[in-house]
């Protein structure tokens, strides 16, 4: 598909626009508690920021494309914006899978949520970093 003439109206635009400044606010926040010895926030809320900002930055992306989210989980979202961005990476689904598998739907899986390490928040970081950029240079064309 081309998305050269995929051109959102005005209220996906808004849409964009403010779910990447959410995102980039959560991600500012999640970001700069990592690089602190003493965060305020524990890894379960920092792990929330993370899926927060890349939902987020999921949402601004497809919202350029003049789509709204049919989906709420990261690895759905990013699924569906591969129908319209070329750019996205192997890497980035592999962030995006990273991010999700921290928790689970339901108990019947046998796996319930679970509390990130330090270490698994830095690797989200840094996932989650090139997602941005990405949506960023996207929401710039238009």
């Amino acid at each position: 598909m081309s998305t050269a003439t995929l051109a959102p109206d005005k209220e996906m635009v808004e849409l964009a626009k403010s779910s990447l400044t959410y995102a980039n606010s959560y991600f500012t926040t999640f970001s700069n508690s990592l690089n602190t010895k003493q965060s305020r926030f524990d890894n379960d809320l920092l792990y929330q920021m993370a899926i927060l900002c890349l939902e987020k930055y999921f949402i601004a992306l497809l919202a350029r494309y003049d789509w709204t989210a049919t989906h709420h989980t990261p690895l759905a979202m990013y699924k569906e914006a591969q129908d319209f961005e070329t750019e996205l990476t192997p890497e980035m689904k592999d962030t995006v899978i990273y991010v999700g598998k921290f928790e689970g739907i339901c108990s019947i899986d046998g796996f319930g949520y679970r509390t990130p390490s330090k270490d698994d928040l830095l690797v989200m970081k840094n996932g989650i970093e090139e997602i941005k950029i990405l949506i960023e240079k996207r929401l710039n064309e238009i």
